[in-house]
């Protein structure tokens, strides 16, 4: 089966809230590799039938175990610590659905960053088909040498990644949610950041978004979580954590979540679900084909992109945009070339032009995830006029004549 783009999100909920069944609310809505439920590490028999229910329904699942962050780490020991996850992997390490163990979210010190990559070296020794979970700060982009053990950013991912043997890691990046969009420079800024330390460490990035209300974060709609999907691939991030996917009762400082504190389903539910399930049917799988070479800016550059000129490429003439557009290019295995658009704005749709050497290339817009590759005009006259939905993206194999 091909690889579809991952999606997840944070669970905070207790295994004792749910029935096996909450597993069905989450593949529905389109998660590949969900988080949850929350257990102790004495429980970990109770994940079992979620864990049944994830494999019948062809996803897998992070455990969030209590007891196993690198928080506990630091107070427990190495050998204590290898104990609690052995104990846990004794009962459902070799569960086809179990993806990996969360090791835990957004570590500040040079202690916590330690902390974590020894903890994922631990979960890699016991379980090296297992891949664990951190969750990185957006801030991170901005620590110190001190912070990184004396590394810049690419220097610690790579640290890490040789170290442990584990080459995936996620972040949280929320300040294109501001009101009134004032992060979204910041949002763009980060993810460039991440995704160049990714690459140079031969990890892939993934990046935990916002689909909670809260602090001076706006409620989400379905435009806002399709931009963040569209924003974050075209940028070359390889996968997607939600924060979060369930209200509390007594969490008042988030709300309109995709269900709401008292178990029902949102509007937003709905708009998550179509974002992934469309995203997946389209671009999903041949993204995770693909690898990112380089972004670039049309229009606004924001002073995180170089600007795009036809001096950036030897077939393609120019490209023009009604509004604000972000161009990246990518590269399967056999050095095929694609090129993405994503359109930022999310009121309207926007046109865009694109004129090629159609003497020495084919441009083919590509959907249903590269199995359907259509050419119209284009062949002859070098010019494509494409319309792309609001905070949507298209992408485009260039076939070299």
């Amino acid at each position: 089966m091909a690889r579809k783009f991952p999606f997840t999100m944070w669970t905070y909920n207790d295994v004792s809230e749910f029935t096996p069944d909450e597993v069905d609310v989450w593949a529905d809505c389109g998660m590949t590799d969900p988080m949850g439920p929350a257990t102790s590490i004495n429980k970990a028999e109770e994940l079992i039938p979620f864990l049944n229910r994830a494999q019948a329904r062809g996803i897998k699942l992070i455990g969030l175990f209590w007891g196993v962050c690198y928080k506990d780490y630091q107070s427990l020991g190495a050998e204590e610590y290898e104990k609690r996850v052995k104990s846990i992997l004794d009962v459902i390490g070799n569960h086809p659905a179990l993806r990996g163990l969360c090791v835990g979210d957004e570590p500040l010190t040079p202690a916590d960053m330690e902390a974590t990559k020894e903890c994922i070296a631990v979960q890699k020794r016991l379980a090296p088909h297992l891949t664990p979970f951190i969750n990185y700060r957006g801030g991170t982009v901005y620590f110190s040498s001190e912070q990184l053990g004396g590394r810049d950013l690419g220097g610690w991912m790579k640290y890490v990644a040789d170290e442990t043997g584990s080459r995936e890691f996620c972040f949280d990046i929320y300040s294109q949610a501001i009101n009134e969009g004032g992060g979204t420079t910041g949002f763009y800024e980060c993810v460039s950041k991440m995704v160049d330390a990714a690459k140079y460490a031969g990890c892939e990035a993934w990046a935990c978004l916002l689909s909670s209300a809260h602090h001076v974060y706006h409620k989400q709609t379905e435009v806002d979580i399709l931009w963040q999907i569209s924003a974050s691939a075209a940028m070359g991030i390889r996968g997607i954590q939600w924060f979060r996917f369930y209200d509390r009762l007594f969490a008042n400082e988030c709300c309109d979540s995709p269900v709401d504190e008292f178990g029902n389903k949102t509007e937003l539910y709905y708009g998550m679900m179509r974002a992934q399930l469309r995203f997946n049917a389209h671009y999903g799988e041949l993204f995770m084909r693909l690898n990112h070479k380089k972004t670039y800016a049309l229009k606004s550059d924001r002073g995180i992109f170089p600007e795009w000129t036809p001096a950036e490429h030897d077939l393609i003439k120019s490209i023009s945009p009604n509004d604000e557009t972000i161009v990246s290019f990518f590269e399967d295995v056999d050095g095929t070339e694609y090129l993405c658009l994503f359109h930022t704005v999310r009121r309207y749709y926007g046109v865009v032009d694109i004129d090629f050497d159609a003497s020495k290339c084919s441009i083919l817009h590509v959907r249903d995830n590269g199995k359907d590759a259509g050419v119209g005009e284009e062949d002859t006259t070098g010019h494509i006029e494409k319309v792309i939905l609001p905070a949507s993206l298209a992408l485009f194999k260039i076939e070299r004549k």
